[in-house]
């Protein structure tokens, strides 16, 4: 893994693995839209063990390789011990993407105080789009009202 997922640079992270469990088929470990199969199935009145439960556990498996692997040693460390893809992904997602209210407090002030100045348009929306990508990611989009009131400042 290229980007290892540190206290700033969350969105980036996601946005880099998200396409990568896609493809690998692996983002309902993720999402929780892959539930494992029950360990055992009966045949003929005999307890066995399901097939179905392994090749799961094998993906999961997979899944938690990739996950560890784009983690810095502090993101590693806040999921020691978490045996699931899901199980780990739900506390990173939680601590990195910043939901608090002071964290949105900071990113709506930024918005408000960007201006162009000397800089390329091109800089600036950069910039605005970042900061607007950030408020989405933890559930705080911008208003599309509110979008074309700063596009005519």
């Amino acid at each position: 893994m290229t980007i290892k997922l540190s206290s700033s640079n969350y969105l980036l992270w996601r946005n880099h693995l998200l396409p990568i469990f896609t493809y690998q088929k692996l983002l309902g470990h993720l999402d929780g839209s892959s539930p494992a199969p029950s360990t055992t199935i009966t045949v003929e009145e005999k307890s066995l063990p399901n097939p179905d439960y392994l090749v799961c556990a094998e993906a999961d498996q997979r899944a938690i390789i990739l996950l560890q692997s784009s983690l810095t040693e502090k993101a590693a460390v806040e999921v020691l011990g978490l045996t699931t893809a899901r199980n780990i992904w739900l506390p990173l997602e939680a601590s990195y993407s910043n939901a608090s209210i002071e964290h949105v407090h900071s990113l709506r002030d930024s918005l408000r105080q960007l201006t162009k100045g000397t800089s390329y348009v091109s800089d600036y929306c950069r910039r605005f789009k970042a900061i607007c990508d950030q408020l989405s990611a933890i559930g705080h989009p911008l208003k599309k009202r509110t979008i074309e009131e700063r596009a005519r400042t």
